[in-house]
């Protein structure tokens, strides 16, 4: 669909709701005229009837004065003659003055001599209905034969003593209630009528005969109630909206029929004038979108010209550009700009594939460092197996080969926990538990350990502290030392010396590891704590590494809101790390760690061991029986929970990935088992994710060890998590 086309739909959409409310309130508008005509035709048709109730009424008044003559009380009929004909003479809208008995016959009618022999009356109806109702009627419009005229009968009963003795007529000429027609001065073309009881009428403008009826619509219509409003036609059928009105007192009827086309003029006009303004509207909205449309569409045509240009990868300025449109303009303008990013994203492009060329190639140097750092242990691990297999027990080449697998499985784990590490960190699932500690304190410690293990030559090492006291992560920043003294002691000669400094700095703490060792060359002062990078090296190297060390430290230094930095003078000539992390006031009391050492005390204790896997069984429970510990092992975790309740063991170290119920399930069965839920739980697993620990802890584990364990590290958990009274243990590893 073309722009043009949406654009006279949006101007469709714009008009029409306008267009239906201006039919709306044209409709509204024929409604409301209508309204103020038959307002105002309904309050003529009450005047005027409430004008011919008051004629009547007076009627009636000047009847009940004559009904109080003594010569009716008497029955004086000769003298009620007389008075008949006096009042008949002041009376110039009566025609007749007759007293009546209630059969209807006449006695007296003061138009002829008395004696004379008097005419039936003709209105008969109305006679017995004033005598029945012993009140005024006012009767129907009759011809009277012997006036030559048509005139109405208004009759009084007269009662005497509970009975009607006489009535008392006054037949009164039309012309009467005619006059009253004709003084409303009704507009040319209006009908005006009033009907007796019979429907005939009795005055009407224009005039009628009082022998015609209604018309039928009228009859029909007031017949439903005291008043209306209709549309019909009238006895010339003239289209007409009439309302009309019943008096309660007279029963006659008056209608005011008013020319339909006046009526509905003024609406006609007013609608008339919305559906031109409309369709004006329509036609300007129309033309309007055509013209605008063309200023558009040629712009935008313009643009998908320069749009298509930029895709060949011509420079040329876009033509838009000089749109008067603003919106065109800046498309145009961006356009622009999208062909020069276009052209610099493919020089990125270009260079990030010679980025990826190199990152594979990284990858590819990194597999392969991976492999040959792997299988160096790998090979000295197994050799020395064999060995093992072939010397004699306790002899020197036995201890040297056992030295050798101690040595080199160390170096496996180091290498797979900085993997881990690394791992973790990327992802931002470690967790520091931060504590109050003094780091010359664990700077002087690891140092110590490590001379006590040979890891390193003790006469190479210098310590410089002073006490300074941090919160952090003790494991973490234990960790990251012992990553700066490793690389350290990797990249130095035998003959050269390392210090490591720990002091206060401003209002920071300093943690420094100096060497003079191969140095680093400036150009790899930066990315040498980037991941997989190391500088060069030669054949002669024994242990390379993987180029991960550096990197997690700086994302663990950097965790704790610390900064790291290199420096050197060049190759060969040393580095120096320098560690500053945020220092925190020192505590009251200097709290030492408790930590057990390699001659603690450990007490013997009952342990089930839970692991699947033969070789990984077979090894912990030798560590934990040398160390004293009574160990019951078992391959699955189905029967551990009832042979739990039966043996009642101290602690239970379990794998988590077991075959049937795994090691999650069971730990939640001890937990909820009485008899058992004292028992120290171990999880020795393979899965080390922070999630993994949480899971762990939710299942009931009191400690959570990632393999490969640190068989000191096991024996010291048993020891710490089971507070009893000690006793000396048969053998400890390591001892």
């Amino acid at each position: 669909m073309s722009l043009r086309t949406r654009l006279f739909l949006l101007v469709s959409g714009t008009v029409v709701p306008l267009v239906a409310l201006a039919l709306v309130l044209g409709g509204l508008l024929v409604n409301h005229e209508r309204e103020t005509f038959r307002r105002g035709a309904m309050d003529r048709n009450r005047a005027f009837m409430s004008a011919v109730d008051a004629e009547i009424h007076g009627h009636v008044t000047t009847l009940q004065a004559l009904s109080a003559f003594r010569s009716i009380a008497a029955k004086d009929l000769p003298a009620i003659h007389d008075a008949a004909r006096r009042v008949l003479a002041t009376q110039p809208n009566w025609e007749e003055l007759m007293l009546s008995a209630p059969d209807g016959r006449k006695l007296v009618d003061g138009t002829h001599a008395y004696g004379e022999p008097l005419a039936p009356d003709p209105d008969l109806v109305s006679l017995l209905l004033a005598v029945n109702k012993r009140a005024p009627v006012a009767g129907s419009i009759v011809y009277r034969p012997q006036a030559g005229k048509y005139g109405v009968d208004v009759r009084l009963p007269i009662i005497r003593d509970g009975s009607v003795v006489y009535v008392l007529t006054a037949v009164v000429d039309p012309l009467q209630f005619q006059r009253l027609i004709e003084a409303q001065d009704l507009p040319h073309g209006w009908v005006s009528g009033l009907v007796d009881r019979t429907g005939h009428f009795i005055a009407r403008v224009p005039a009628l005969s009082g022998s015609e009826l209604a018309s039928e619509s009228f009859l029909n219509e007031a017949s439903r109630g005291l008043e209306g409003w209709y549309r019909g036609f009238t006895k010339e059928g003239r289209d007409t909206f009439t309302g009309y009105r019943t008096s309660e007192e007279s029963g006659w009827t008056v209608g005011l029929g008013i020319p339909a086309p006046i009526v509905l003029a003024a609406a006609r006009r007013a609608l008339w004038v919305l559906v031109i303004g409309t369709a004006i509207a329509l036609a300007a909205a129309f033309a309007f979108a055509w013209w605008m449309s063309r200023r558009i569409t040629a712009p935008i045509a313009a643009l998908a010209a320069d749009a298509r240009a930029l895709g060949r990868g011509a420079d040329a300025p876009p033509a838009a550009e000089a749109s008067a449109i603003e919106e065109v303009r800046d498309v145009a303008t961006a356009l622009h700009e999208a062909g020069a990013a276009v052209r610099e994203r493919e020089t990125l492009r270009e260079r990030e594939q010679a980025a990826l060329k190199a990152a594979d190639r990284a990858k590819d140097e990194f597999l392969a460092m991976l492999g040959h750092e792997l299988r160096n242990p790998l090979s000295a691990i197994s050799t020395a197996a064999r060995v093992i297999n072939a010397a004699a027990p306790g002899s020197p080449m036995d201890r040297q080969a056992r030295a050798i697998v101690e040595r080199q499985s160390r170096q496996m784990t180091r290498l797979i926990e900085d993997l881990l590490d690394i791992s973790r960190l990327t992802m931002g699932k470690v967790r520091l538990r931060t504590e109050r500690f003094d780091l010359a304190q664990l700077a002087e410690n690891l140092v110590q350990t490590w001379k006590d293990s040979a890891r390193i030559s003790a006469a190479r090492v210098s310590l410089t502290t002073a006490p300074v006291w941090i919160d952090a992560d003790r494991a973490r920043i234990e960790q990251v030392l012992a990553n700066l003294l490793d690389n350290a002691n990797k990249f130095t000669p035998a003959d050269k010396a390392i210090v490591v400094a720990v002091r206060a700095e401003g209002d920071g703490a300093l943690l420094e590891v100096s060497d003079e060792g191969d140095g680093i060359a400036a150009d790899m002062l930066e990315r040498i704590f980037e991941l997989f990078v190391q500088g060069p090296q030669g054949p002669e190297r024994r242990d390379g590494g993987l180029g991960l060390g550096l990197a997690l430290v700086r994302r663990l230094v950097q965790m704790h809101g610390g900064t790291i930095e290199a420096k050197s003078a060049g190759p060969g000539l040393g580095s120096t790390f320098s560690v500053r992390l945020p220092a925190s006031a020192a505590p009251g009391t200097r709290v030492e760690r408790a930590d057990a050492g390699p001659g603690a005390q450990r007490r013997a204790l009952r342990v089930f061991l839970v692991e699947d896997n033969a070789d990984s069984r077979d090894m912990v429970q030798a560590v934990l029986e040398l160390a004293g510990h009574e160990v019951h092992p078992f391959a699955s975790g189905d029967a551990v929970v009832a042979e739990a309740r039966r043996r009642m063991p101290d602690a239970i170290v379990l794998d988590i990935g077991l075959p049937g119920v795994d090691g999650y399930e069971v730990a939640r069965r001890v937990r909820a088992d009485p008899a058992t839920r004292s028992a120290t739980l171990v999880a020795l697993t393979g899965y080390g994710l922070a999630e993994d620990e949480r899971r762990a802890h939710e299942a009931g584990f009191d400690v959570h060890f990632t393999k490969p364990v640190d068989p000191e590290g096991l024996l010291k958990a048993l020891a710490d998590a089971v507070p009893r009274p000690c006793v000396e243990p048969t053998a400890v590893l390591g001892d």
